[in-house]
């Protein structure tokens, strides 16, 4: 039998702790605290024998004026694995916290899954002979709970149902089948060499051009004093370009400072001096290897590989000094000495980095600031022996002409590959009620 009691963030924080669990990063105790700020939330937790086996929490919103609705926008956390797939074990805990909503008044509970409905490659599809989690959403569907159609493409009434991300464990998705796995799980890790191999040939040089001197990356977390003013700036240039809502610059820098040390914004700059003085040097070694080379094409004047040679110095010359005139042009409109080239904030837990925000200068996407920032972030989940690399939202589209490929395409460009989630479930609690909200806010839903 099982007891469901409430519990305090408190009492939620050291069940994580104590399962030792991978979670997402909404299922964490700093997004509780953040939403909580905001919203009426409820932390439910299931007990056996007095023992805490799984918990969720419930954000209780207003619906139609003397009701409200609740929404988990990660589904739950068990103690241990076994417990996901667990009916009897699920539907207990359903039906209980089901009842304790309907104290709140609560006509319907909807919940977004955390686990994965099957495997994807980069390219988007779905690897041959690795799981398919529809058996998962079939039992959740015997436990009670109704389900939503298996949506692409982007809902903003919902969170994120496709993502990229890069496993930063060997045979995660074969070991995990889906679903969240203990922290110590004996899988081996990769280094950042190992990503690198695995990524196209453009992606490698792109990361590599991020370790010339003049491109430097400054890294803040939520407990420092953090200013997002340039941050803003670039998120606009990025939503001018891909035309998409930039939203409210208060929500992302509380949600950043909710996660404390947790939370991260990493800014890459183009240091204007130290880029001056390397294209200087620069053009001082050009000039010595054409004086040589030509030098060279006088004594030999039949060597078409002197020649060539030539040609090749040359050219770089003259590449370099139309990057000197740039620079120049780019000194009479900017006057800062280090110009913010591109930003993002990223959310950490046990587990994984979640890429969360991000906009860059695309006048200055050739100094690869977006690179720059990604490795600094993938470097540093790597050396905190995290899961995942979670570059978060895309579409679900995979073609040239379809809505969300370009995202989809900067996130493949980094070496991730696609993850999909099993989407939403809904567990009608007011029947009448209940169904004529549900196709007010959910009218792709089958309500017959």
């Amino acid at each position: 039998m099982m007891d469901i009691r409430s519990l305090s963030i408190e009492q939620y924080d050291a069940f994580l702790k104590q399962t030792q669990m991978a979670y997402n990063f909404m299922q964490s105790t700093e997004f509780v605290r953040y939403t909580s700020k905001q919203d009426h939330v409820k932390i439910f937790g299931g007990f056996q024998n007095d023992e805490l086996l799984i918990a969720t929490y419930v954000i209780l919103r207003p619906a139609l004026r003397l009701f409200k609705y609740g929404t988990s926008p990660r589904e739950w956390i068990v103690k241990t694995p076994n417990l996901f797939c667990d009916e009897s074990f699920i539907q207990e805990f359903a039906q209980g916290v089901a009842k304790q909503l309907k104290k709140e008044h609560a006509i319907v509970w909807m919940v977004e899954s955390n686990t994965e409905y099957q495997q994807h490659d980069q390219n988007g599809n779905a690897v041959e002979g690795s799981f398919c989690n529809e058996d998962y959403r079939q039992m959740l569907k015997r436990c009670g709970f109704g389900l939503s159609p298996l949506w692409i493409g982007y809902d903003e009434a919902r969170q994120s149902r496709w993502v990229s991300w890069i496993d930063l464990q060997k045979n995660l998705p074969q070991f995990s089948q889906g679903f969240a796995l203990p922290l110590q799980n004996g899988l081996e890790e990769y280094s950042w060499e190992d990503l690198l191999k695995e990524m196209a040939g453009n992606t490698r040089r792109s990361f590599q051009k991020t370790d010339l001197p003049y491109i430097v990356t400054i890294r803040k977390n939520g407990n420092d004093d953090v200013n997002l003013d340039e941050f803003e700036a670039l998120l606009e240039c990025s939503a001018e370009k891909h035309n998409f809502g930039s939203g409210a610059k208060d929500h992302r820098l509380n949600i950043l400072k909710s996660f404390g040390d947790h939370g991260y914004l990493s800014t890459a700059y183009l240091d204007v001096e130290e880029y001056d003085r390397f294209l200087q040097q620069k053009e001082i070694e050009f000039s010595t290897q054409e004086a040589e080379a030509l030098a060279v094409c006088e004594k030999m004047p039949n060597s078409k590989k002197k020649r060539n040679r030539l040609l090749e110095i040359q050219e770089q010359k003259t590449h370099n000094e139309k990057e000197i005139v740039a620079l120049q042009q780019l000194k009479q409109e900017d006057s800062r000495k280090m110009i913010p080239l591109a930003s993002g904030i990223y959310l950490e837990t046990p587990s994984e980095m979640v890429y969360l925000f991000g906009g860059s200068d695309p006048r200055l996407a050739r100094y690869m600031g977006p690179y720059a920032n990604q490795k600094e972030m993938i470097r540093l989940a790597l050396d905190h022996k995290l899961q995942r690399y979670n570059f978060w939202g895309i579409s679900g589209h995979f073609k040239p002409e379809e809505d969300g490929y370009g995202v989809f395409f900067f996130k493949k460009n980094l070496g991730a590959t696609v993850g999909e989630y099993c989407g939403e479930f809904y567990w009608i609690i007011n029947s009448p009620i209940a169904k004529f909200f549900l196709k007010r806010v959910r009218p792709d839903l089958n309500q017959a």
